[in-house]
């Protein structure tokens, strides 16, 4: 996606985009998603009904900034 977002639009736009992980989000995947290159964030589904659940996410999202 940012790579079309580049040819089209130049660099300097594609990078103002953030590009979220449309699937669920959970805390078992969250690590590996958040470590690519141009996932920005993602969709938190029934994870961010528990509250374990969802402290892991945050400390993933932490790590990968």
């Amino acid at each position: 996606i940012r790579s079309l977002l580049t040819e089209k639009y130049g660099e300097a736009a594609a990078e103002k985009v953030r590009i979220l992980y449309g699937g669920s989000m959970k805390p078992s995947n969250a690590p590996e998603l958040l470590a690519q290159t141009d996932i920005d964030g993602g969709l938190i589904g029934g994870a961010s009904l528990d509250s374990k659940s969802f402290c892991e996410l945050i400390d993933a999202a932490r790590t990968a900034s």
